[in-house]
């Protein structure tokens, strides 16, 4: 008995002693601990519990040790006025810098932000600090934005996501249009299977999936300021836009929202593009073909908003071009002003007639690519033949002539185009007769040109003169050369005049004064910072 008592005092004194040296450890590396004693147990002290935690798991051996992973998704839910919620998770993150904790949502997370100082209790750029200690301080961009899967990976998640007996249960074509429809949009293919796995007794078609999901859109809108729901449905009419010309379009006198719209990784950026930012194809597609939302646009207020970006898009051409002429910027801006004007049947085409114009002088094709097709504009809209006039006058050069006059005359049976494109209309088709050596169409064309006192009427006289000359007509020609002045090349007709007489000397004259001539223009429109 006297032994037994013995041991049991020496082993209470051993564990004693034990827990008072783990104890006293404990106090001396956990830095709060013995506050957290001490503390009454109210929800603010146990929010600093998971410093124990931590600290407990640096306290294991090396080959037990473990990195715990935390997932915290759809963290866009945990927004509220005061961010209490979102503090306290901000605070488990700090307090445990030995687990690996993904954050995933629809939005950056804001913590660097200074502005949030007094919400937040680390805050700031300074909250990248290795404090308080144990926190390894990290590399690298801390957060990632989960962009679009490939086609590949879009097929090889549908393959296996739904799988019996080893087989896929989505067919490959049903995959096929999903992966297209969802432009790589995670949210989309996952909405998509869904439906698979929600259908009914019928067999499904790839039909069946090329169409947008409300709950895509209602998740996207669901965290969005009236003031950015506003300007998302704006945007959405452009293919690329900048901070100015979403503002513009949308009505709005301040840029605020539209920088806080583009901040959302539903807005993809091209720093190097000439408008750096454009809605994801996906999201820009639900937003246009939205048919379910309570507070949807109606055709009045698309075509509001059509208007205004069209007024947007030209302001901002009038006002580069009126610096330096800018080829950069015309096409982009004429390929998105005739598709709105053609979309949404807006009249009134204003800058677009000017830009045509100065497209047209440059003599270099772009294509415009007008999205309702190459043929002849089957709907009664301005836009729609101004844009097939365009596509037109740019194709000649790859297609043959012929081909090139029927379109334009069907464009002009329209009755349409306004009136200083109609002149345009009848000089190019004119030129086309004269490469088919039609001659009296030509020359029945340029003399209607000719007539108008438009602002092709002087190249329309060089065009008769050409032809007067070509039938052998001398004294016609040489009448017309006065009316040409140098901006009609009146010295180049005259050389090829005295050329086609076999007068090299009075050719060679004539050609060296207009080569004078044109280096004399350049300069001096180079001086005053103009085009010649």
């Amino acid at each position: 008995m006297v032994g037994s008592a013995a041991g049991q005092l020496t082993s209470a004194l051993v564990n004693a002693l034990r827990e008072r040296h783990e104890r006293a450890q404990a106090l001396a590396d956990a830095t709060r601990t013995a506050a957290l004693l001490e503390a009454t147990p109210d929800l603010e002290a146990l929010s600093y519990y998971p410093h124990l935690l931590a600290w407990d798991l640096s306290r294991l051996p090396a080959k037990k040790r473990i990195v715990p992973v935390v997932l915290l998704d759809t963290f866009e839910d945990t927004a509220d006025r005061h961010r209490d919620f979102e503090r306290l998770l901000q605070r488990l993150v700090w307090l445990m810098p030995n687990a690996f904790f993904v954050i995933g949502g629809r939005s950056r997370l804001p913590w660097a932000d200074p502005a949030l100082h007094g919400q937040l209790d680390w805050p700031g750029p300074a909250a990248s600090l290795p404090v308080p200690q144990p926190r390894a301080a990290g590399s690298g961009a801390r957060q990632y934005l989960i962009g679009d899967l490939s086609p590949e990976d879009c097929e090889t998640h549908l393959a296996r996501r739904l799988v019996q007996d080893g087989r896929p249960l989505i067919d490959a074509d049903i995959r096929a249009a999903i992966t297209a429809r969802s432009h790589g949009l995670p949210l989309h293919l996952d909405l998509a299977v869904s439906l698979e796995i929600r259908r009914t007794g019928r067999t499904p078609t790839p039909a069946d999936f090329d169409c947008t999901f409300p709950a895509l859109l209602a998740r996207t809108l669901s965290d969005l300021t009236p003031e950015e729901l506003h300007l998302l449905r704006s945007v959405a009419l452009l293919d690329a836009f900048d901070l100015d010309l979403a503002t513009q379009t949308a009505g709005l006198t301040q840029q605020a929202p539209a920088r806080r719209l583009v901040d959302r990784p539903l807005v993809n950026e091209n720093p190097y593009a000439l408008w750096p930012y454009h809605l994801h194809r996906a999201i820009r597609s639900a937003v246009r073909d939205d048919q379910h939302s309570d507070d949807r646009w109606t055709p009045a207020d698309w075509h509001q908003a059509a208007t205004r970006a069209l007024a947007a898009l030209g302001d901002q051409w009038t006002k580069a071009a009126a610096l330096a002429p800018s080829r950069l910027l015309l096409v982009p801006c004429l390929r998105q002003g005739l598709r709105l004007a053609r979309e949404h049947r807006l009249t009134g085409l204003g800058w677009l007639i000017e830009a045509a114009f100065v497209y047209t002088d440059d003599s270099v094709w772009e294509p415009l690519t007008p999205p309702a097709g190459t043929g002849a504009p089957d709907t009664p809209a301005d836009a729609d033949a101004v844009a097939e006039l365009l596509t037109a006058i740019a194709r000649r050069q790859r297609e043959h002539r012929q081909r090139t006059a029927d379109r334009l005359t069907a464009v002009l049976d329209t009755g349409l185009l306004p009136t200083e494109l109609t002149e345009m209309a009848l000089y190019y088709r004119a030129k086309a007769h004269e490469d088919l050596s039609q001659n009296d169409a030509a020359r029945t064309g340029m003399q209607q040109v000719a007539d108008a006192e438009c602002r092709l009427a002087v190249k329309a006289r060089r065009a008769l003169a050409n032809l007067a000359r070509l039938a052998g007509d001398f004294p016609t020609a040489l009448a017309t050369v006065p009316t040409l002045v140098w901006k009609g090349r009146h010295h180049r007709v005259l050389g090829d005049i005295h050329w086609s007489h076999a007068d090299t000397a009075a050719a060679t004259r004539a050609f060296e004064a207009g080569r004078a001539e044109a280096e004399h223009g350049a300069w001096v429109c180079q001086k005053n910072g103009s085009v010649p």
